[in-house]
């Protein structure tokens, strides 16, 4: 891979498209930018040369087969739920869960509770989530900004646990690789691919965090950085989106108004079952599950995850378009019309997502991931620190790139077999989880990435103000992510140990920060409900004065921390850990 003159510049494009689309708000223009730029370097400085270079490259791009595939399915993705939204089942679904999910602190935790359920694929997590809450956190008041934050930071950490997803199976394969290579053996490591992924999801502390803060900033309703200001926004003014943002997907402008016309449950659950029922199967079909030597775990690792989303989102849009026409919810033309239309929603998506990954290649072809790692790993640092190391390289990685599963790809040869030779082979469940954790905090954070785009889109949020109410999280994630591989080179090698201490300092992160930034900008610290700031219980905001204590006075009063739908989620969630977790143990 060439590495250009002076290599600094292989950062260009990468950087050009994130700088651009955080100043000026223009994601494409942005992306396109950062491409152009990229060829620029690789055509030596000739403008023209760089412009027919870019554009080969975004065809390049669109031809590859996974690519390919991938846009199909989201045009199909984007059919099945216009079905779902114009056949009025949505209106269904707000009077069967109009008494249980009542405010938009109910409407968050129910998108996180829902998140964790669909742990398969994030990409399918992130459609069948977003679709069924959108609208009813709309109506809830709860910002898009929120809702497309519970979607990014549920959906991608819950698919590197697993137990069995597709990220695990690629990422359990580039294991593999390594050993194929005769970098490392199974028997030095003393553990298969799979078993040692297992060995890493305690030490995966981002995204084992970054989950549960979504639970903990919905349930106890305490937000802060621009998050606070999105929340406050759509309490106080009824704004679910700022003045002036442009979400990535409209359904209501692209589609138009839902049918009034026999609204059932049934055009809901059934074009998402479908696509569930419909998307496992064909991983496990096409991974060679059907063969009485392939188990579901290696069927999960070896399917085209592809060609299996592009089945599910047919059979998405298919079961979407005969239930509207069988309940007579829409006849045949407007039916019809919704296909359209539903493709419609998605163009501009699929515009940035193409560009995102042509950013991708051009980075590939100047050399961008190599310019870091070659910086990062020529530091020397003790080898002990190498956890710290590995998670900035990966992060760093992936922010730039956009793409968490190229990060993985570039890094983890580098990591185990320089883990091993320097320590041993007890940090290498260390590095990887530093790794994935790494790969995850860097998409959380970029504009440029692809599942951060899908949150986008899927609830409806503008892209850039997605991200930037995003980042402070992720942040606060990371940085204890980093407090604790601080700890485990100091000594502290027990997970028992780090993932409690992780915890508290995480939830201790989230109360300070909330506490001082609500008192910066004069707001409440437990943010209210829509029906508390009519009935006047709450005299927050910039023109407004208060006590010295009147912050403490409020995270006290008038808030439901305990009812049904926060009770479901937390026994979901330490269930559902707990056994992970078990799983992890039990295979170490």
């Amino acid at each position: 891979m060439p590495v250009p003159e002076p290599p600094i510049l292989a950062l260009a494009p990468p950087l050009v498209a994130i700088v651009l689309a955080m100043a000026t708000r223009q994601v494409l223009i942005s992306l396109y930018a950062g491409i152009w730029s990229g060829a620029l370097i690789a055509t030596s400085g000739n403008p023209l040369a760089a412009t027919a270079l870019s554009l080969d490259w975004i065809v390049e791009t669109v031809r590859d087969p996974f690519n390919a595939t991938f846009l199909v399915l989201i045009l199909l993705m984007g059919a099945g739920a216009a079905f779902i939204y114009k056949s009025g089942s949505i209106l269904a679904l707000e009077q069967w869960v109009g008494d249980r999910v009542e405010t938009a602190r109910d409407a968050q935790v129910l998108t996180w509770l829902i998140g964790i359920f669909i742990f398969f694929d994030s990409y399918t997590s992130t459609i069948i989530t977003g679709n069924a809450t959108k609208e009813l956190a709309n109506s809830r008041y709860s910002s898009r900004e929120m809702h497309a934050y519970v979607l990014d930071s549920t959906t991608s950490p819950v698919t590197t646990f697993g137990p069995i997803s597709n990220w695990i199976g690629f990422q359990v394969s580039v294991i593999a690789q390594v050993i194929t290579a005769g970098t490392l053996t199974v028997a030095a490591i003393g553990a298969s691919p799979y078993e040692l992924f297992l060995q890493s999801i305690p030490w995966n502390i981002y995204c084992l965090m970054a989950f549960l803060m979504v639970g903990l900033i919905a349930i106890t309703q305490r937000f802060y950085g621009p998050m606070l200001d999105a929340e406050w926004r759509a309490r106080s003014e009824r704004k679910t989106m700022r003045e002036g943002a442009s979400p990535l997907s409209d359904v209501s402008s692209d589609v138009g108004e839902p049918s009034e016309t026999n609204p059932t449950l049934v055009n809901f659950f059934a074009p998402i079952v479908a696509l569930v029922v419909a998307g496992l199967v064909s991983m496990w079909w096409l991974g060679g599950g059907a063969s009485p030597s392939v188990g579901i775990a290696e069927a999960f690792q070896e399917t085209d995850i592809a060609r299996a989303l592009l089945f599910s989102a047919f059979a998405f849009a298919v079961v979407g378009f005969l239930g509207t026409v069988a309940t007579g919810a829409l006849d045949l033309d407007t039916a019809s019309d919704t296909i359209v239309d539903g493709f419609k929603t998605m163009m501009i998506a699929v515009a940035i997502i193409v560009l995102a990954w042509t950013i991708g290649l051009a980075a590939g072809q100047v050399g961008t991931a190599q310019y870091i790692i070659n910086v990062v790993t020529g530091s020397g640092l003790p080898g002990e620190t190498l956890p710290i190391l590995i998670f900035a390289i990966s992060a760093f990685i992936a922010f730039t790139t956009g793409t968490s599963w190229g990060t993985m790809s570039i890094v983890t040869p580098l990591a185990l077999p320089l883990g091993y030779e320097t320590v041993g082979a007890e940090i290498l469940p260390v590095l990887l989880g530093a790794l994935l954790g790494g790969a995850i905090m860097g998409d959380h954070c970029s504009p440029i990435s692809d599942t951060t785009v899908m949150s986008s889109i899927f609830s409806g949020s503008d892209h850039i103000d997605h991200v930037n109410t995003q980042i402070p999280f992720a942040l606060t994630a990371g940085g204890v992510a980093v407090v604790m591989y601080t700890l485990y080179a100091l000594g502290i090698t027990s997970p028992a140990v780090i993932l409690p201490t992780a915890l508290v300092v995480t939830a201790g992160a989230v109360f300070v920060l909330n506490t001082i930034d609500a008192r910066r900008k004069n707001l409440p610290a437990v943010m209210p409900t829509v029906a508390e700031i009519e009935r006047g219980e709450t005299d927050f905001g910039p023109d407004s004065e208060r006590s010295s204590t009147g912050l403490l006075e409020r995270a006290s009063a008038n808030f439901e921390l305990v009812n049904t739908v926060s009770v479901v989620a937390v026994v979901v969630t330490v269930v559902y850990l707990g056994s992970v977790l078990a799983l992890a143990t039990f295979s170490g």
